[in-house]
């Protein structure tokens, strides 16, 4: 495989080939010397076009995924759940010849999970768990009959619960022990750098009331209606404080996004600390279709709880954030987070979430930045890396409705300061992730805003 010269290409491919080329996180091609521009490129890149992106531990209590999902640490479930409803994604482990619909880097917590609770991998995808501690894969029944794959607690037989259950035979060794397969921690440094440079985007819309005044820069009246108006052709940016958000009871959207004239929505929690309790608005003149060009991005968030509101039309990514879904709406696009509870368990019984839908995020965040502009570093040296693998197909991606909205009106330009992300805290180490790039080469090269993620060893629709 022929190594591509950015490092924007070896983050698509989500392998590493020997050499890759580390640039600076900021280097000329990203924001260039005494320029205030700040191209970003699509930040969920990286995510192996996982539904769902997660450092640390998972729960998915209720109800369902219609993609794949991938966890770096421990994996507890409900009653009963789904994944990769629709499609089981497009990367495929090393010496496999089905994508890996469920990566658990760490280990299936079957004492936490409910009692009866059984999680079926669908679409034909296969299951790869980092660490088989207190599990192990079946595919025999109880007559020695051969069967579809599950995975059940150490000294089960097939068909107990709680259980985990594809829908083929996958090879027992191909499930696991499978640790290192994907380097969540080098992942994540780049999510969360590419957060704090979205934040630091300039606003260039303007919420308006519904007499067509911009609503104030200081608190909302609660249950305001916004009305918004983007501009086509470039990243449209609005800021929001955390009281703004929960003031907000919609968004009339008087145009639609699109792959060339995406949203991004910056939230700033700073007078919440971090622990942000999401009442998200209505998205009226927006469904599916316009989501992979929404981003709900929350860069200092460190709990973030979606507690009511309507589906939400976007991607949520919170790189520092214990994500909790109690919000029986469904969320329709991607999930970058720290950790992510679809519906929380409680005494073995899941609080009732909406379905995680089907729409990866697919544009590019470019925005001028409010930042100093920073010069280039980093040595631009080859990194030592695995050997070569086979890439994933990147992920599919829905076609842009056309901007038939009216002209947009003149924008705001007021701004925030870029909030500061905020470390992990109060979290059970990922038991499965490996280590990433050295900290240091990691803010250096800063797995780039458009940066690489290594893979370890050997090695999207509604």
């Amino acid at each position: 495989m022929s190594v591509r010269p950015l490092a924007l290409a070896a983050l698509s491919l989500g392998l590493a080939t020997t050499p890759v080329l580390v640039p600076a996180l900021l280097s000329p091609s990203a924001v260039a010397v005494g320029s205030k521009r700040a191209s970003i490129g699509n930040p969920v890149e990286g995510n192996l076009g996982y539904n769902a992106f997660v450092e640390q531990n998972t729960t998915l209590g209720s109800t369902e995924a219609e993609g794949p999902i991938a966890t770096g640490g421990n994996l507890t479930f409900g009653s009963g759940y789904n994944v990769s409803l629709h499609t089981p994604g497009t990367f495929t482990a090393p010496g496999d010849d089905h994508p890996a619909a469920l990566v658990v880097g760490g280990r299936v917590d079957f004492a936490g999970s409910s009692p009866g609770g059984v999680l079926k991998v669908l679409s034909g995808g296969y299951t790869k768990i980092g660490d088989l501690t207190g599990a192990h894969a079946v595919d025999r029944d109880v007559n020695g009959a051969q069967v579809n794959t599950q995975v059940v607690a150490s000294g089960a037989v097939h068909n107990s619960v709680p259980r985990i259950e594809m829908t083929l035979d996958q090879p027992l060794a191909s499930v696991g022990p499978a640790p290192g397969l994907i380097d969540f921690t080098s992942a994540f440094e780049v999510f969360r750098e590419r957060a704090r440079m979205m934040a630091a985007c300039a606003q260039n819309v303007t919420l308006l009331d519904d007499a067509g005044n911009p609503l104030p820069d200081g608190p909302y009246p609660p249950g305001v209606i916004g009305h918004l108006t983007l501009t086509p052709g470039r990243t449209n940016v609005l800021h929001l404080t955390g009281q703004q958000m929960n003031a907000l009871s919609e968004i009339n959207f008087h145009d639609q996004p699109t792959k060339d004239t995406p949203l991004l929505i910056v939230t700033d929690t700073t007078a919440e600390g971090g622990v942000f309790v999401w009442d998200n608005p209505n998205t009226a003149g927006i469904s599916g279709p316009q989501a992979p060009y929404v981003l709900w991005d929350f860069p200092d968030a460190t709990d973030l709880t979606m507690a009511s509101g309507d589906s939400l039309e976007g991607t949520v990514y919170a790189p520092n954030a214990h994500l909790k879904d109690v919000n029986a709406s469904n969320l329709e696009g991607d999930v970058i987070a720290r950790a992510y509870d679809a519906g929380p368990l409680a005494g073995g019984t899941s609080i009732v979430a909406g379905e995680l839908h089907y729409w990866p995020f697919d544009a590019v965040i470019d925005c001028e930045s409010t930042s100093p502009s920073p010069s280039p570093s980093g040595t631009g040296k080859p990194a030592p890396s695995p050997s070569p693998s086979p890439s994933p197909s990147p992920g599919p991606s829905t076609s842009p409705s056309p901007n038939t909205g009216p002209s947009p009106s003149p924008s705001a330009s007021r701004t925030r300061p870029a909030p500061s992300p905020t470390g992990p805290g109060g979290e059970l180490p990922a038991t499965g992730a490996g280590p990433g790039l050295p900290l240091a080469a990691a803010t250096a090269a800063a797995a780039l805003a458009t940066g690489t993620l290594l893979l370890r060893r050997r090695g999207r629709r509604h």
